[in-house]
């Protein structure tokens, strides 16, 4: 007789994730709801410019990159965006294929490499902040980086994007205003 409960292992080899998943709608706009009176946003990986939208919708001077366009934001040299940007919006690629780093690790370290400190909210796995050892690198930068200091954490539902079921939240940096944590507004689905 067949067991009741069939488990079945997440084979990423077999079954690669998409890397360029949308932010949903719904999510952009809580986030632009967040950061009111900006006046310069920078999204490092656009996409389809959707995180920008609510920004440029307010007269807010909007800078992005995006690969797919010829516009490689890892390749921009040191302090290109300092003094320029009030806040990053940023829904890097998760599985970059960059070695042991994740995709989020990748560009928040070029993002403090051509901002400094400026705001930031950071869509990432959940294993960028939590998945940590003693000994791991990320945990010691995170934790000590004097130009990133952990203001609100977004929490989302496993099923937040569309078409992809994958922990994640949103990490907010150098974002005083903010309360320390925030659940989503609940939007309709189907």
């Amino acid at each position: 007789m067949p067991s009741p409960l069939s488990v079945t292992k997440n084979n990423y080899i077999a079954n690669p994730k998409r890397s360029d998943v949308p932010t949903p709608m719904w999510l952009c706009d809580f986030i632009a709801d967040l950061y009111p009176d900006v006046k310069s946003v920078l999204d490092p990986c656009y996409g389809d410019t959707r995180m920008l939208f609510w920004f440029i919708d307010r007269g807010c001077k909007c800078h992005g990159c995006e690969i797919k366009h010829n516009s490689d934001f890892l390749a921009l040299p040191p302090d290109h965006f300092k003094g320029k940007i009030d806040l990053v919006v940023c829904n890097p690629p998760f599985n970059l294929g960059v070695g042991r780093k994740l995709g989020a690790e990748v560009f928040l370290e070029q993002i403090v490499k051509t901002c400094g400190k400026t705001q930031i909210a950071l869509c990432v796995p959940m294993g960028f902040r939590l998945n940590q050892r003693w000994t791991s690198k990320r945990w010691k930068w995170l934790a000590s980086h004097p130009d990133l200091e952990i203001s609100s954490i977004l929490s989302l539902p496993l099923d937040c994007y569309d078409g992809v079921q994958f922990h994640s939240e949103v990490i907010f940096f150098n974002s005083p205003h903010l309360k320390p944590h925030y659940w989503p507004d609940w939007p309709e689905h189907p």
